[in-house]
């Protein structure tokens, strides 16, 4: 043994900041920390800035449903109610 018995693998995370998360999942702040309180992305405290997991964002994104072909609805304009 050569005495690093004591420490713990480094597992490396993507993190970026929220700012950052924010661009990448192309939401607004309340539905990011909406996603984290949900645990659908999964976010870290460093001192006072909030990291978020990119790799989680990256997973979040690909578990999105496909939208079928055929399933949607065109229409020219919205209409006032």
């Amino acid at each position: 043994m050569t005495g690093r018995a004591h420490e713990m693998p480094t597992a490396r995370r993507r993190l970026i900041t929220f700012k950052e998360g924010l661009k990448h999942l192309r939401v607004g702040r309340t539905k990011a920390y909406e996603l984290i309180n949900a645990g659908k992305i999964i976010a870290y405290k460093q001192g006072h800035q909030t990291m978020i997991d990119a790799d989680s964002i990256d997973t979040f994104q690909a578990a999105l449903p496909r939208i079928e072909p055929g399933s949607l609805k065109l229409t020219r304009g919205r209409r006032h109610a």
